[in-house]
């Protein structure tokens, strides 16, 4: 049998956000466990969460093998009992990466959409999360532009002094970079940041999560890609962040392994009824029919 990476979703209370020992896993998702699926889902990862009314939510993308990736939600009151996870977010090409976040009393969905060489803009259509509508593209690189392979994954925006700092990775071959982009508004007029790239390369280079404020201090998280994809958490404080300026400072390497976790790509946490509720993915190898069959038909 043929192994295929497969990711699940563990979402845990823990007393800080970045000492996950101790932790007390409240909501598993994981991917198919049968063996002999011909369509299994291969992927539950990219883990969100947003508190809003007195309820957590988590969004997270879905991913069925031979198919594309969607978006997901379920909600609790109480981390015990969760809502039916339900599609809020499909489009005729992959998505990914489901940062929610408010602005002007509006919540927006900013998922990847790498394939359309995009960053889009999704409206919640209602106050429960049940669907995003889109609203526009906000960057974009047109047909006469030398693509990169991939191309504006795993974003997100931090606003500082009424200016809005854009953080993204492009591919170019295989080399990851870490971009920076800022503007006067949220939703137009991006332009690049005079000190991007920001990090270059395979450790540092791509984001593992949106950037986060915790205690004054803003935190950027890059997931380890050195030799294997999803490899591990490394978190950044943010020193220093200007329309001319940007420095970062290292100050955790490997955050899920040292604490006990196995390989994962994504880390995100709220404060939620007087707890820390972190969310995290973890990879595995998993025995998939799926693969084999596909690895078959192409000798």
């Amino acid at each position: 049998m043929l192994f295929n990476e497969c990711f699940d979703i563990l979402v845990l209370v823990c007393e800080e956000p970045f000492e996950l020992r101790n932790s007390k896993i409240v909501k598993r998702i994981n991917s198919s466990r049968n063996p002999l699926s011909l369509s299994p889902v291969a992927i539950d990862a990219d883990p969100f969460l947003v508190v809003k009314d007195d309820t957590l939510y988590l969004f997270y993308e879905e991913y069925r093998y031979r198919d594309k990736g969607i978006i997901m939600m379920t909600s609790t009151d109480d981390l015990f009992t969760w809502s039916e996870p339900k599609v809020v977010l499909a489009e005729d090409f992959h998505l990914s990466y489901p940062w929610v976040f408010q602005h002007d009393g509006q919540w927006y969905m900013m998922p990847e959409t790498s394939a359309v060489h995009e960053i889009r803009l999704y409206k919640a259509a209602n106050n429960e999360f049940e669907h995003f509508d889109f609203y526009k593209a906000i960057l974009q690189h047109s047909a006469e532009e030398i693509m990169p392979t991939v191309d504006f994954c795993d974003s997100s925006i931090v606003n500082r002094d009424n200016s809005y700092y854009l953080f993204t990775t492009v591919y170019h071959g295989d080399d990851k970079e870490q971009l920076l982009y800022c503007s006067g508004s949220f939703d137009s007029d991006y332009e690049i940041h005079p000190q991007s790239p920001l990090a270059v390369g395979d450790k540092y280079g791509r984001n593992g999560g949106s950037l986060i404020e915790h205690e004054g201090v803003l935190y950027r998280f890059a997931q380890d890609c050195e030799g294997e994809y999803g490899k591990d958490i490394h978190v950044f404080s943010v020193k220093e962040l200007s329309r001319t300026r940007y420095q970062e400072s290292l100050i955790r390497n490997n955050l899920l392994t040292s604490c006990g976790f196995s390989a994962g790509h994504q880390f995100n946490f709220v404060y939620f009824k007087g707890n820390y509720i972190v969310a995290i993915d973890q990879k595995r190898r998993f025995p998939l029919l799926a693969c084999k069959v596909k690895r078959f038909f192409k000798k």
